[in-house]
């Protein structure tokens, strides 16, 4: 049994929150990280509920309406969820409070609106959904680890679908932190960002399917040997070849992840058609749903956007996609999407 893409919703740093155009113009990163590009909020959200809503509450509501009127689904069989900081400005505003306070006179709202699964929550509210919903909290994994549930549960007939998405907004507190870590100094060229992108997988093919979800591994600190393993498997089980296969790399700006990732390409996919993401949405614990995003619209559009290419040729057909992505150095996930 086949899990499908079938519907698509990504609020990003780019113009994306409209599917039928696939990044034909970019937004440069201007200052320490990447804004998110603003949807008009009011087209998917009454005025009344807006005020109660944090940004990232707002980002993530829109991008899920987008990908569930994609898949023409008005109440999922389930929802997951995966962001590494949840609700981090209210989660702020909290400890600020308690700080200037000394821990009196505390108001609850900020407290309630910065628990992680407030945004599966607060969809499965708008929706009327009581089926199963679930948050993961998993750093670098934490996309991956939503999206893992989803697969093992549409593949025992669980469920038939699921609304799958991946968080996470910045601010400017937790950027100096970012900045204090080795791999984030300025000087190391690294493009920090934000976004909230949300996908409909089923068990059932349909004219409007993007792609199909073939395999997704996750490995911690992998030694050399045990990652080779991992890719000379995954290559013999679905047949994968430079020349049917697109390379889709996390490149995050610093030389030492350039110098890595284009190793691995010369060592797995030689003459394949390598491509980028980072460079659009900066480095968060979840880009990898922006390169979810952006393997599904290639597959499905049978195109690859010149911003995106990082080899000086390109395939005609694109048959396969397989996404690798570092984070911090230590978590490495492969996502491997077919063209339906």
């Amino acid at each position: 049994m086949g899990i499908y893409v079938n519907g698509i919703g990504l609020i990003s740093p780019q113009e994306t929150l409209d599917n039928k155009v696939f990044l034909e113009s970019t937004i440069e990163l201007e200052n320490t990280y990447f804004p998110i590009a603003k949807p008009p909020y009011k087209a998917y959200i009454n005025a009344r509920d807006l005020r109660r809503m944090s940004l990232v509450i707002r980002h993530g509501i829109i991008a899920a309406k987008i990908a569930l009127a994609d898949a023409k689904i008005e109440n999922p069989d389930a929802i997951m969820t995966g962001t590494g900081l949840g609700c981090v400005i209210d989660t702020e505003k909290f400890l600020i409070k308690m700080h200037e306070n000394k821990e009196t006179l505390l108001t609850p709202t900020s407290f309630i609106q910065s628990t992680h699964n407030t945004l599966g929550g607060s969809i499965a509210i708008g929706l009327g959904c009581h089926n199963y919903n679930m948050t993961f909290v998993n750093r670098g994994f934490s996309f991956e680890s939503a999206l893992l549930d989803a697969q093992l549960m549409l593949e025992q007939g669980e469920i038939n679908n699921a609304l799958v998405g991946g968080f996470d907004e910045m601010t400017d507190n937790h950027i100096q932190l970012m900045l204090a870590m080795p791999m984030y100094k300025p000087e190391n060229g690294v493009k920090v960002g934000q976004g909230s992108g949300f996908f409909v997988l089923e068990n059932q093919k349909h004219e409007q399917s993007y792609a199909e979800l073939l395999a997704m591994e996750t490995l911690y600190r992998p030694s050399d040997s045990a990652f080779d393993e991992k890719l000379r498997t995954l290559k013999k089980q679905f047949h994968l070849s430079s020349e049917n296969t697109v390379l889709l790399l996390g490149h995050n700006g610093a030389k030492k992840e350039a110098e890595i990732y284009n190793a691995f390409a010369r060592a797995y996919f030689p003459e394949a058609t390598v491509t980028a993401f980072k460079h659009l949405c900066g480095d968060y614990y979840t880009a990898s749903a922006f390169a979810f995003w952006v393997a599904s619209q290639m597959l499905k559009k049978q195109s690859i956007p010149k911003t995106l290419l990082r080899s000086d040729f390109h395939n005609d057909i694109i048959d396969n996609v397989l996404i690798y992505n570092r984070f911090n150095e230590t978590e490495h996930s492969l996502i491997l999407l077919k063209r339906c």
